[in-house]
């Protein structure tokens, strides 16, 4: 029997949480088809055309994990002028992880997107958000120009958190358009908004979400921390994957 990982197991058990307090509410269906829908290259570059043809830009976060499979994406976005983010080696939960191990999965990660791509992240978009402290250790250690993420002590790394409630924490009880208009009252702030466009187009919502980008005209994050504006960071990954 082929042994599984602790990475691996690592990342399916923050996901299985999810779902282990019995039958699954209808509003939380969408977490379940995040797991096994997932984007392609003429979906990204949907999302990029989007986003140029309304004169904005933003940063789409990468694992690890994917960067093979993934590596002419990563490279259009780039090419496109794009921003791409590190998402971790695999998709889990950062708050409890210790120094070694949190390194080991920075590490492992930005190699493996570095390996596929030529590209290097400056960017850390954490899985979750919550760091703990041994995790911010690491990304201190690591080196990283912006972190998106929420951590309990200061560091010498900007980490901020992005504006909340995001889009799936509203999606499921709102109407699209009703939370991008909410989401469009935030814009102008210190933090960045992150999106999952995944679930904003299972919630039939990208063209409420286009036109809050036409409204908002966002940025990279790395253009909002060095010069302002309101950044998006666009997670497209498919949570979990077991080989």
């Amino acid at each position: 029997m082929r042994d599984a990982e602790a990475p691996t197991l690592r990342e399916f058990e923050t996901w299985l949480s999810l779902f282990t307090d019995g039958e699954l509410p209808e509003k939380d269906r969408w977490k379940a088809w995040f797991c096994v829908a997932e984007y392609e290259l003429d979906d990204f570059e949907a999302q990029s055309a989007m986003l140029t043809d309304n004169d904005a830009s933003g940063s789409f976060a990468f694992l690890g994990r994917d960067a093979d499979e993934q590596a002419a994406i990563i490279e259009t976005l780039d090419a496109g002028g794009h921003e791409i983010a590190f998402h971790s080696h695999r998709h889990h939960t950062y708050a409890n992880l210790s120094y070694d191990d949190a390194h080991d999965a920075i590490t492992t990660g930005m190699a493996a997107i570095e390996d596929a791509t030529g590209v290097t992240p400056d960017g850390f978009f954490v899985p979750f958000l919550d760091l703990s402290d041994g995790s911010v250790r690491a990304i201190e250690d690591v080196g990283f120009e912006w972190v998106l993420g929420s951590a309990e002590r200061d560091s010498h790394v900007d980490i901020r958190s992005p504006v909340t409630p995001f889009d799936i924490a509203l999606l499921p009880d709102h109407p699209p358009s009703e939370v991008m208009a909410q989401l469009r009252e935030d814009a102008g702030g210190d933090r960045p908004f992150l999106f999952h466009p995944p679930v904003v187009e299972y919630h039939d919502g990208l063209n409420a979400f286009e036109q809050w980008i036409a409204d908002v005209d966002p940025v990279s994050v790395a253009e909002q921390f060095e010069n302002g504006g309101s950044g998006v960071v666009l997670d497209c990954i498919r949570p979990v994957r077991i080989e």
